[in-house]
């Protein structure tokens, strides 16, 4: 077993060789999911993986109709648990939940609302056997309309994502990880909303686990529906980043201060000049994950804009 230093880091141990997944556990987080659950259990459903998989929901406090819709697909999904997270909120704990609820030897994470192609499993189960923690890939235009992808960056993720130029990451909503690792490394429910993925694949990296990429582990994103919820996700994705610097920042994050400047700078120079809807809207994300590091950095004592 590995140790956890002061910074909350897992110390760097040999990681075992691997092979083939005995059994997948697919780890679902949902909350009032209601509205886009049936197309992901849909396309799970439709999975051409022929090894043996269950799926494992877990209920992180709903109260629409996402649990009924659940229970509908009992009989066309080939085993399905659910876990009772209601007693504590956080996404975090949720898959922390799921993993420990889990009865395969590799886990494989997805979200409530997005949509899974149909060789994601298989693809997952096959880079599974060359390394510990395994990403796929995100297409984002098929789910989200012209204004959405105007808002926000939209281009498809192709390869484990290094966008603070430090170690590279799979996305938290498309990773597959062997569950010894998975309970080994866990989760740090300290972090409420974003950048949990990336600190959890640096973990365990830092623990000596391998990461690959599986690139038919293909995974439609769908976007936030409105420019307010985009708004406060982003400004949540701002309060996180400077968490994630105090842990990292000792081990080699770096501070980008001259990004800073050229973003703050660009929404002062465009701001006369929004017109459009979708404009506007991409100021505004923007600008509300400019504030939340302002207001991340307060709250955890370190400066990161």
């Amino acid at each position: 077993m590995a140790s956890r230093d002061r910074g909350g880091a897992v110390k760097r141990r040999s990681a075992p060789s691997r092979s083939r997944p005995t059994k997948i556990s697919v780890v679902i987080p949902i909350r009032n999911g209601e509205a886009h659950l049936g197309a992901q259990l849909a396309a799970l459903a439709a999975q051409t993986y022929d090894g043996p998989w269950e799926v494992v929901v877990v209920d992180n406090g709903c109260t629409d109709r996402s649990i009924k819709i659940v229970e509908s697909w009992r009989g066309r999904l080939p085993a399905l648990v659910v876990v009772d997270a209601r007693d504590r909120r956080g996404l975090n704990y949720a898959r922390n939940e799921g993993a420990a609820a889990a009865r395969g030897d590799f886990l494989a994470f997805c979200d409530a609302d997005d949509v899974v192609g149909p060789r994601w499993l298989a693809s997952l189960a096959r880079a599974a056997a060359r390394a510990d923690l395994v990403g796929g890939p995100m297409e984002q235009t098929e789910l989200n309309d012209q204004l959405q992808r105007a808002w926000r960056p939209s281009h498809p993720i192709t390869e484990l994502a290094n966008w603070y130029l430090f170690m590279p990451f799979p996305p938290g909503g498309n990773c597959g990880i062997w569950a010894d690792a998975a309970r080994e490394v866990g989760w740090d429910e300290v972090f409420r909303f974003g950048a949990s993925d990336i600190d959890f694949g640096w973990r365990v990296q830092l623990a000596g686990y391998r990461v690959a990429f599986a690139p038919g582990a293909l995974i439609q994103r769908r976007f936030r529906p409105t420019i307010w919820s985009t708004v406060k996700q982003y400004f949540r994705y701002g309060v996180s980043e400077p968490h994630l610097f105090r842990l990292w920042g000792p081990h080699g994050m770096p501070r980008d201060f001259g990004k800073a400047f050229r973003t703050w700078r660009w929404l002062a120079r465009s701001f006369p000049q929004l017109k459009s809807e979708g404009s506007r809207g991409q100021w505004l994300r923007v600008a509300a994950q400019c504030l939340g590091r302002i207001c991340g950095s307060l709250r955890w004592r370190v400066l990161y804009l």
